[in-house]
């Protein structure tokens, strides 16, 4: 039990920080981000990525993920543009 009392002060300041206005801010956009349509699709072709890359090294196949360096990249606006 003596790792969880180390992290107490971190979970009461994390506590803290989502009562605040300010983390509450934070929340709300957080969950507008999680419940856009595009985010939706990232996280969905990251989990197809992960599944073919798992799925290669399983199989002992050396190629994993090659010729996907051509993938688009998403921009901190949102936009995405071509790598």
């Amino acid at each position: 039990m003596g790792s969880l009392d180390a992290m107490s002060p971190l979970m009461r300041n994390l506590t803290k920080l989502a009562k605040s206005p300010q983390g509450k801010k934070l929340v709300d956009k957080a969950q507008q981000i999680a419940n856009d349509p595009k985010t939706k699709e990232q996280v969905d072709k990251a989990k197809l990525k992960f599944a073919e890359m798992r799925d290669s090294a399983s199989s002992g196949g050396s190629s994993g993920g090659q010729g996907t360096s051509n993938t688009n990249k998403t921009d901190s606006s949102g936009g995405s543009k071509a790598a």
